[in-house]
């Protein structure tokens, strides 16, 4: 996982690619082969983009539908 730090700029973490995914899965759930077609432009690899879902689940923001294999963004209260 790439953090921001005097070497890397923020833009080039994996904090920054966070907003773009949940972006999309505010517009509608997708599986995750779907959700990495549409923001492939934004990581180097395949690697980096679970990365980031690890971050985001972790951080209690999407959720994977065991049925159905998609993910789901989390709404705040």
């Amino acid at each position: 996982m790439k953090m921001p730090s005097k070497v890397t700029d923020y833009r080039e973490s994996t904090l920054a690619n966070l907003p773009k995914i949940l972006k999309e899965l505010n517009k509608r759930s997708m599986n995750p082969q779907q959700l990495f077609k549409a923001t492939r432009g934004n990581f180097d690899d395949v690697g980096e983009f679970v990365e980031s879902l690890d971050c985001l689940f972790i951080l209690s923001k999407i959720h994977l539908d065991k049925e159905t294999g998609e993910i789901h963004s989390v709404k705040a209260n």
